[in-house]
């Protein structure tokens, strides 16, 4: 009995871990701007030359760097920048990290009769009073058996966005993503909410797409 809930408990946390880092990953963004900074004079933009973590491969190779980069081209794109590559007004910089950690996890098992026997350390039935007088047989009360650690390796990774002011030569803004992940499988479909989250706390908002009553009404102006 004992064996059987200890699988099934390693089951269950395997599961809920495997969950949970297809999820969102990325669930804490930081973000920091130059307050002088006019974001209405930027228009245009390029990305600057960046390096591939080659000790890294499943975790950052070009695949999802050139993923990371669409997604945020588009996300640019729909605040109403255009590329230019000659002079753009601002230059677009990823960096990934990745650094591997450990967690410990240490949980309980009890023996078989834990579930038929309500007078478990800690219960209400074994606590009704402040006194342990009605209680003397405590050989009829559930305690944990065995203590079990379990080990998880995982990466603490995080996505950067860095824009330059191209004629000021300097950092205007930056946005980080971090997060865990627990399966390199799970980064590409976690990297398009990461870039929104980070978007989401740009200066420039996403334009408004115009409504099929203002489309038809611009289109019929020009005839």
């Amino acid at each position: 009995m004992t064996n059987k809930l200890l699988s099934l408990s390693v089951f269950i946390l395997l599961f809920i871990v495997v969950i949970l880092s297809g999820c969102g990953a990325y669930s804490t963004i930081i973000t920091s701007t130059d307050l002088e900074a006019d974001y209405t004079n930027y228009r245009t933009f390029a990305w600057l030359p960046d390096q591939m973590d080659s000790t890294n491969v499943p975790f950052n190779n070009e695949i999802i760097r050139n993923n990371i980069k669409n997604y945020f081209g588009q996300s640019f794109s729909k605040r109403g920048y255009t590329v230019n590559l000659e002079e753009p007004d601002i230059l677009l910089k990823i960096t990934i990290n990745n650094n591997k950690k450990e967690k410990i996890v240490i949980y309980s098992t009890f023996p078989g009769p834990f579930y038929q026997c309500r007078y478990y350390y800690g219960s209400s039935y074994y606590f009704p009073y402040s006194s342990d007088y009605y209680y003397r047989n405590r050989s009829v009360y559930c305690y944990p058996d065995n203590f079990f650690t379990q080990r998880f390796e995982y990466y603490e990774s995080s996505i950067t966005l860095n824009v330059f002011d191209r004629v000021g030569n300097k950092l205007i803004w930056t946005g980080t993503a971090k997060g865990d992940i627990y399966d390199p499988l799970y980064i590409n479909k976690n990297i398009h909410p990461a870039v929104k989250s980070i978007m989401r706390k740009y200066p420039v908002k996403t334009k408004r797409k115009p409504s099929r009553r203002e489309e038809k009404m611009r289109i019929n102006s020009l005839l």
